[in-house]
């Protein structure tokens, strides 16, 4: 997660993998100054999810991926009445599927986002429970965007629309992670199974 130095628990907010947040901070947050929401650093999470019964049986382990704004969901649709439904289930897309957001080429091949809700956030390994679909460590490890840009950002962040650079840059913050936290264990990313006709119709 793209974070300012505030520190807060990753309810009712955003997150990615790696290549999505490097997105995020290549085509949000660089581009201004000072950047967008003051952020400075990147946060890494090891998160348990657990599906709510009712989404699981629709044949999804995650549903769709909400806008967290200042920490309120904004759709898309009626966040209340989806949650209802289903429980307060963790959200992806990933970039490929152009839903709901971003709509075209990223150029971050493999980005993926997530919606966390604060009120299925639990102790412990989840259980599924309609209040209990997703644990986190604390604190996360973190790096910050000048140790990775080093000295001259503007270079590092160049080339925007080239994939391979844009995978050098992925590979820069994995790399800086892995050495900051050597004893860290690489875990493996789920599939973000959400589907469009099964969740909304």
């Amino acid at each position: 997660r793209a974070q300012s130095d505030a520190s807060y628990p990753p309810k009712n907010v955003n997150a990615a993998n790696l290549i999505g947040a490097m997105w995020y901070l290549q085509h949000e947050v660089v581009t201004q100054t000072p950047p967008k929401f003051g952020i400075t650093r990147i946060l890494r999470y090891r998160v348990q999810t657990k599906a709510p019964a009712r989404l699981l049986a629709a044949g999804m382990d995650f549903g769709v991926r909400y806008a967290y704004d200042s920490q309120k969901c904004t759709g898309p649709g009626d966040c209340s009445t989806m949650y209802a439904k289903f429980g307060f289930f963790v959200g992806c897309n990933n970039f490929a599927s152009n839903y709901p957001y971003p709509k075209g080429e990223t150029h971050y091949d493999g980005g993926v986002w997530y919606s966390l809700p604060g009120e299925g956030a639990c102790d412990g390994p989840p259980t599924g429970a309609a209040d209990c679909t997703y644990s986190y460590s604390w604190p996360p490890e973190e790096i910050s965007l000048d140790e990775l840009a080093g000295a001259d950002s503007s270079a590092f962040w160049a080339r925007a629309d080239d994939d391979q650079a844009n995978a050098r840059k992925v590979q820069a913050a994995a790399d800086l992670f892995k050495r900051k936290y050597p004893e860290s264990a690489s875990l493996t990313e789920p599939w973000c199974n959400f589907d469009f006709q099964k969740f909304w119709h």
